[in-house]
């Protein structure tokens, strides 16, 4: 096929565009925020699963302490009854039997007590536990959102970035012959590489050096003819500078 130099020079241009849009799709999948928020998520269970033990914890010794509570106001209140039974007590044997319930109360109570000051230390603990496991959930919360932030941001550049180069390359494709930009099109869809520049005797289709035999017989070929690289297959831009 034939084409004109400058209409071959054209087809660098195009490759540049097209290289600078796969690199932008590439930056897109490679965001960092991206694995961030994918390596965040991971740590969800684990967040999740320490706030929901220490949520049960911290009911669990509520539940606790409320009945302590209970117990301790039913023996208070018992005491309380049988002290005044016990002055109003006119009977030796009644009195004495009530004395004696009255320290077995005292007992009682004091027991509770002590089961009540354990259970409230172990509520106390159980509710810090949880606070820092909130403070964690929280945490990770506003760090997923300022990640999904960045990332929208981050996204956002390069959408723009991608639809002006996309805007550059289709006024740069409606100056070049349309049997040119399909051999360039196909050229690219098949090896990857629509055009390469000859720089020296350097491919950079391919990055490496022609054979001497190869150079002569790119180098013979008229200007206007369409040359492609041995190496990637890719049409091989000759620019009277890059001659040697």
């Amino acid at each position: 096929m034939k084409a004109t130099p400058d209409q071959q020079a054209l087809l660098l241009d195009l490759q540049d565009l097209d290289t600078r849009a796969a690199r932008i799709a590439r930056r897109r999948s490679q965001l960092p925020e991206r694995e961030q928020i994918t390596a965040l998520s991971a740590e969800t269970a684990g967040i999740r699963d320490r706030f929901m033990t220490a949520q049960r914890a911290v009911e669990e010794t509520q539940v606790e302490l409320d009945r302590l509570g209970s117990d301790v106001a039913t023996v208070v209140a018992r005491r309380s009854r049988n002290e005044q039974r016990l002055a109003a007590s006119v009977s030796a044997k009644e009195a004495e039997a009530l004395q004696s319930e009255i320290e077995s109360l005292v007992n009682r109570a004091a027991e509770l007590e002590s089961l009540e000051l354990a259970a409230l230390e172990a509520n106390e603990t159980a509710q810090a536990q949880l606070d820092a496991a909130n403070a964690e959930v929280t945490g990770q919360n506003e760090r997923r959102q300022a990640l999904e932030q960045a990332l929208a941001a981050g996204e956002a550049a390069l959408a723009r970035e991608l639809a002006e180069t996309i805007e550059e390359r289709k006024n740069l494709s409606v100056t070049i012959a349309g049997d040119v930009l399909a051999l360039y099109e196909e050229t690219r869809q098949r090896t990857g590489i629509g055009a390469a520049r000859l720089r020296g005797k350097v491919s950079e289709g391919s990055n490496m050096a022609l054979t001497d035999s190869e150079i002569a017989e790119l180098r013979g070929a008229p200007a206007n003819e369409i040359v492609f690289c041995p190496g990637s297959g890719a049409i091989l831009v000759r620019l009277p500078e890059d001659a040697e």
